[in-house]
């Protein structure tokens, strides 16, 4: 008996010393799963993966397209795009990719949904009034209401973590600006406007800065503005292509796509000083990076195996694993909260 109670008491110190060495190389402990998009059984669904690439599952299957996964803030719900009703809708489904329902019911097209940070409304584009228009409605998909009712293009609408803004792109000035309001249209103000095309909105977690991809460098760079100020800054560097960027989870790292070279690479920036780390240094084109829940591991779309496959790397680069099973479309994947 004694010697059973040691060899537990060993056991258990075991396993938090494994704990401990993973949080220290930077990987996160107990794990995350993460949403994506292939067409690999025929048709466009979503599948769920483990970040280490186990317990990969068939989440949601159907012959329509289904594309554009987003997990709800407490990892109990999943939003996403799906034409089995004819036209492209918002759908919703629980964890395990079941009770799915049609909650925007149009014959018009539907794109970019996504969630309030408390989870009680979602946010989604339509064209259902003639032209793209960004509304807000309840998680079950009732109360729909326009925030941009206007003749412009409006589309890839953003919420802050705040709950107090939504960002969104526009072109209402006849080129892509940036814009952000109150999520009842209300406030409605544009982010640092120029005559070069804005876009790729991404607010920081805590609300005050946003970063967004802009061509007024006569090259494609990510900018970061605070929005009590106004105040920009370039955070990618003044060559190449640079789009896509992701906030780090404490705010503190921006990843982006950037091709300074032939090629795409993920590299993170920090957002404080500037300081940029090309944490892929690959030959293929990399791209799409989105932060895990703890910002221990950034997972991206490569082509490094020929087509195009879900990676998984700690933040710093190391630990490069495949983690999709298969080729994936390009789509930006979905992390999901531990529920």
């Amino acid at each position: 008996m004694r010697e059973r109670r040691l060899a537990m008491v060993i056991r258990t110190g075991q396993i938090a010393i494994c704990l401990a060495v993973a949080l220290a190389a930077g990987g996160s402990a107990a794990g995350f799963e993460i949403a994506f998009v292939s067409d690999r059984d025929g048709s466009a669904d979503i599948y769920v993966v483990n970040d280490d690439g186990s317990n990969l599952r068939h989440f949601v299957s159907h012959e329509a397209y289904d594309t554009s996964p987003a997990w709800s803030p407490d990892g109990a719900q999943m939003l996403f795009l799906s034409d089995r009703d004819g036209t492209p809708d918002v759908h919703i489904c629980d964890a395990r990719g079941r009770g799915v329902r049609n909650i925007t019911r149009s014959d018009a097209f539907e794109d970019s949904p996504g969630w309030s940070p408390d989870g009680r409304q979602i946010v989604f584009v339509s064209d259902r009034e003639g032209d793209l228009e960004v509304y807000v409605a309840a998680a079950d998909g009732s109360d729909v209401r326009s925030m941009t009712a206007d003749r412009e293009w409006d589309g890839y609408p953003a919420w802050s973590l705040r709950g107090d803004l939504i960002a969104w792109v526009t072109d209402r000035e006849e080129n892509q600006e940036v814009v952000v309001a109150a999520p009842d249209g209300s406030q409605m103000r544009f982010v640092a406007p120029h005559p070069a095309w804005d876009g790729d909105p991404t607010f920081s977690p805590d609300g005050a800065e946003l970063a967004f991809r802009t061509h007024r460098d006569g090259n494609i760079s990510v900018y970061i503005c605070d929005l009590a100020t106004g105040g920009l800054r370039n955070i990618s560097g003044t060559e190449g292509w640079s789009e896509a960027p992701a906030w780090s989870p404490d705010g503190g790292r921006i990843a982006f796509a950037s091709s300074p070279a032939a090629n795409r690479e993920i590299v993170v920036a920090e957002a404080a000083s500037g300081a940029l780390t090309n944490i892929t240094n690959a030959s293929s084109n990399e791209w799409l990076p989105r932060w895990s829940p703890d910002g221990a591991k950034i997972a991206f779309i490569s082509d490094r195996a020929g087509d195009l496959r879900l990676y998984v790397a700690n933040a710093d680069g190391s630990g490069v694993i495949e983690v999709g099973g298969g080729p994936v479309l390009d789509v930006p994947v979905s992390w999901r909260p531990q529920p």
